[in-house]
């Protein structure tokens, strides 16, 4: 075989195989995109919030939250009222908006009814002037792992170097079998302290 045909030889060798990862690679992450979004599904499946929440360090996260299969959100939350709990929502500079509603949250904190609104940039414009507290500044990973949806949220600001893992689930049964994972500090699920309301009056907890 001649110097030129043993090089387009390697040529399409290459090709192949660099096709062959993109598409294996393309697979796995539709297979992360659809598990993420079945996930999803069975947690919004009511109007029920099941969830918990660990405080952690951010240098000691387990996760590569640069992955292509991590979802990047940043959020600016501001309350409008603590008693019902009601807060707005600006993701991305403005790429989408939402208004929320929480109520009869259980003494456990880790039960609360839940009501999520899309609103558009008019309407967060017309309810973010009636604030309460401060405004909340955060960056949101979100991704899937092990059967759960993960939400690690690192605060800006006046929060800056509060880190906080929350996942939801969709039943109770599933919240309350559901370990501690050993690398976080400790779960803040029932410390109204730790509440991202409480944060936007109060600041970081001193303790």
């Amino acid at each position: 075989m001649s110097a030129g045909k043993k090089t387009a030889v390697t040529i399409i060798i290459v090709l192949l195989a660099a096709g062959f990862l993109y598409f294996f690679w393309d697979r796995v992450l539709n297979m992360n995109d659809n598990s993420y979004n079945e996930r999803l599904e069975d947690i919004l499946s009511d109007e029920k919030e099941i969830e918990k929440k660990w405080l952690i360090d951010k240098e000691k996260i387990p996760y590569d939250l640069s992955a292509k299969d991590v979802r990047t959100f940043e959020i600016e939350q501001t309350y409008i009222c603590f008693d019902p709990e009601m807060r707005v929502r600006r993701y991305n500079g403005g790429e989408f908006y939402e208004y929320t509603v929480k109520t009869n949250m259980t003494q456990d904190g880790m039960v609360r009814d839940e009501v999520n609104i899309d609103i558009n940039e008019t309407q967060y414009n017309n309810l973010v002037i009636k604030k309460e507290g401060n405004t909340i500044h955060k960056t949101r990973y979100q991704l899937y792992s092990e059967g759960q949806l993960i939400a690690i949220d690192i605060f800006h600001g006046e929060l800056d170097g509060l880190a906080y893992m929350e996942i939801e689930f969709p039943t109770l049964e599933e919240s309350l079998a559901f370990d501690t994972p050993d690398w976080v500090i400790k779960d803040v699920t029932d410390d109204i302290d730790y509440k991202n309301g409480h944060l936007a009056r109060f600041g970081i907890p001193q303790k």
